[in-house]
């Protein structure tokens, strides 16, 4: 498989009274074709921050201080806006965290749809059979098309904004949060239905949520970020089976699973880190309870663990593992 997404070096912050907070920190990443990759964190972890600068659709205050987000051979960050709205929603498209924040709530789900069309220069009546078929992926009524926004479920919102998104048939989704705010069984559904479509047509996908048991039911591969850094990322039968950093171990640890025995032993405790403090050394040492003095002076990098498609950042693995 060929890369179709790297993000080299990016560093992405806010700015304030006070100058600039940094968010993203020199991020490195690459996405191979044709995968579910999954990127998870607390809130604040900048998991937002990270997907709004991928798509570059990170407004003021925020701020892209510098990288490159290589897309299909593009850096998206160096795109016109002409250029932008060209590749969106044909090449790359973006599903945020609640459905009515990608909706206009005083048109027709099927006048949106044709803007969809209209935008890109597509015949709108040759383009209805495709916007069926669509539907039909998601599991939704033609009707939907004649009823306003408000007028839907929630699922059924969330539903028309994939339906919407898959529409031009894109090569990389990126989906912030895909299911905030549903209850588990509509959660699980749509879920389902995503892994369904995706394996279906091929086209790659990043899932950025907070909520670990998401990804390690749909993800192929798996990224941990902490403090606007990744602490750990590679397929997810060994991000689930074999973690390396301490961060990823203690989130597991916390998750309750069918069958198994309570977990009793050293647990994650504490905030999130301070992104206004300075910290020279590890960015999880304030919460760690395994660090040592050398985690206080030695800001570690990613490195490859057991084999080529595993990456930690820690100085003390293995030895910090019980």
């Amino acid at each position: 498989m060929s890369t179709i997404l790297e993000i080299r070096n990016l560093n992405v912050g806010y700015e304030g009274e006070n100058g600039t907070t940094k968010i993203i920190n020199n991020f490195n990443l690459k996405i191979e074709e044709g995968v579910i990759f999954g990127i998870a964190g607390e809130s604040g972890s900048g998991k937002s921050t990270l997907a709004q600068a991928i798509y570059n659709s990170l407004r003021y205050p925020g701020i892209i201080e510098s990288g490159e987000v290589i897309f299909d051979g593009k850096d998206i960050l160096k795109l016109s806006k002409r250029e932008l709205r060209r590749i969106r929603a044909v090449d790359t498209t973006f599903i945020p965290q609640a459905a009515m924040n990608a909706l206009n709530p005083v048109k027709r789900i099927g006048d949106q749809f044709n803007d969809v069309f209209e935008a890109h220069g597509e015949d709108i009546e040759e383009s209805q059979s495709r916007i069926q078929s669509v539907l039909n992926m998601v599991r939704l009524s033609p009707e939907v098309l004649h009823s306003y926004p408000h007028e839907l479920s929630g699922g059924m919102r969330q539903r028309t904004v994939i339906a919407m998104a898959l529409v031009l048939s894109p090569k990389l989704v990126i989906l912030d949060e895909p299911t905030t705010g549903l209850d588990v069984l509509v959660e699980h559904d749509i879920l389902r239905d995503i892994k369904r479509i995706q394996r279906q047509k091929g086209f790659t996908m990043l899932v950025i949520t907070h909520d670990l048991s998401i990804l390690y039911q749909i993800s192929d591969w798996i990224a941990m970020v902490y403090a606007g850094e990744i602490t750990e990322y590679g397929k997810r039968e060994d991000m689930l089976n074999s973690p390396l950093h301490p961060y990823n171990y203690l989130l597991l640890k916390s998750l309750p699973r069918i069958g198994a025995e309570r977990y009793d032993g050293i647990k994650l405790i504490g905030a999130p880190s301070n992104y206004s403090e300075t910290n020279k050394g590890c960015q999880f040492i304030t919460r760690c309870p395994f660090s040592k003095n050398e985690c206080q002076i030695t800001h570690p990098e990613l490195e490859a663990g057991y084999g080529n498609d595993h990456y930690y950042r820690c100085v003390r693995t293995p030895d910090w593992k019980p």
